[in-house]
């Protein structure tokens, strides 16, 4: 499967600048999720598919981006933020990936209220820095369930993870290796979506 480079800076959307000033207070730096374009050809599934926002813990429901320095203690980067809740940017994200990829005929958000065969349900199980080896390294796992809306039955389901290296401690290399992470995951699911019919 193709895969974007390493490190996707080109596609790291600075959309705040450290030092403006907010409410007396420095805005924080704002960084985005971006999909991926670049798939291996497939034949795409023949039904129109909704996709759910994820579910999640708190902890990750925010748009401040997580940090692990032990395996029971979690903190966030100071002075950055994602765009948006990550719940909600990364159901965006999955939903232009699906587009891109044509691994369904048609993918709507569930707020289109669009009718669709079938639902993509998630649950982000970790998007974070991950320091507990003592190098830091973007961790993301998500659980997806392709659900029948006519028999509301769950018809497939499959763990899809990421794990890649940070070519520093900084957020903004931090957050390219979690934009790399993302893009394996967006890409497997993708193809994991064509397949099934």
């Amino acid at each position: 499967m193709s895969r974007s480079a390493p490190f996707i800076a080109a596609g790291l959307l600075s959309l705040g600048l450290a030092g403006c000033a907010l409410g007396g207070s420095a805005a924080p730096t704002t960084y985005d999720l971006v999909a991926p374009r670049s798939f291996a050809p497939a034949k795409g599934a023949g039904y129109q598919l909704v996709v759910s926002e994820p579910t999640t813990v708190q902890a990750l429901d925010t748009n401040r981006i997580m940090i692990r320095p032990r395996a029971d203690q979690i903190s966030y980067y100071k002075g950055v933020a994602w765009s948006d809740r990550l719940p909600h940017l990364y159901q965006v994200r999955m939903i232009e990936s699906l587009q891109n990829s044509g691994a369904a005929r048609a993918v709507f958000s569930a707020d289109d209220r669009a009718d669709g065969e079938y639902t993509l349900a998630t649950e982000v199980r970790a998007f974070q820095i991950d320091n507990t080896s003592g190098h830091a390294a973007a961790d993301v796992e998500v659980f997806a369930k392709l659900i029948n809306n006519d028999s509301s039955k769950v018809v497939a389901s499959k763990a899809f993870s990421a794990n890649v290296p940070a070519a520093s401690d900084n957020p903004a290399a931090g957050v390219a290796a979690l934009n790399q992470a993302l893009t394996e995951v967006l890409q497997d699911t993708s193809t994991w979506v064509a397949t099934r019919r």
